[in-house]
Order: structure tokens, then C-alpha cells, then sequence
């Protein structure tokens, strides 16, 4: 993209899924998004019907454009199984091992 930021739609996704159940579930999986309105969102502003992702914390770490489509497939998993304690503790397992092969810079 020419931006950091994306604001993705969930509804056609699955037309259930919130932004507040989708930022829940993949906190629990050790991925940060934010719940975020979109544009005419009928959802409250606290249930929300997007998220907004941004990719600096991955590219400070060094994650380049193949990495991110593995990640993008991490949020996939996570939000279609509901957010799934099972898949949830395996996707965090799987960011753990991200982390560790992509450390912070010092």
C-alpha cells in the first residue's frame, strides 16, 4: 500500500463479525489491532464493524512483504475459528516464534 495503516471491513467477511470480537480475539493470540469504525459503520463506535492493522511494528522488526501475507494468514486463521481458545494458543505460539526470529532492534 502507499500507507502504514489499513482500515479493513469485516462484514464481508462474515456479516457477525465486530471489530471489538476480532481486536479480543487476536489480543488473546498476541496480535494488537484496534476495533475501528469504518465509513456509514452501522455498528456503535464501540463494537465497530473494521479494524485498523498497521505494519510498522513488524517492519521495525525487519518482516518484509512475504512475511506480512504469513501474517495476514495468522488473522485469518484466529478470526475464522471464531476465536477458538485451541487456535488461539496455537497462533500465539506460531507469533512467539516471529518474535524470536524477528527480534527488536537495539
Amino acid at each position: 500500500t502507499d500507507n502504514h495503516l489499513m482500515l479493513v471491513d469485516l462484514r464481508p467477511r462474515d456479516e457477525n463479525l465486530t471489530g471489538a470480537d476480532a481486536e479480543k480475539w487476536l489480543e488473546s493470540a498476541g496480535i494488537i489491532v484496534n476495533k475501528n469504525g469504518i465509513p456509514n459503520d452501522p455498528r456503535k463506535p464501540m463494537v465497530t464493524s473494521g479494524l485498523r492493522l498497521g505494519t510498522p511494528a513488524l517492519t521495525t522488526r525487519g518482516l518484509g512483504e512475504a512475511d506480512m501475507v504469513a501474517v495476514a494468514e495468522l488473522l485469518d486463521r484466529v478470526m475464522g475459528s471464531n476465536g477458538s481458545d485451541a487456535e488461539c494458543a496455537r497462533v500465539r505460539a506460531e507469533v512467539k516464534a516471529i518474535c524470536e526470529r524477528f527480534p527488536l532492534p537495539h
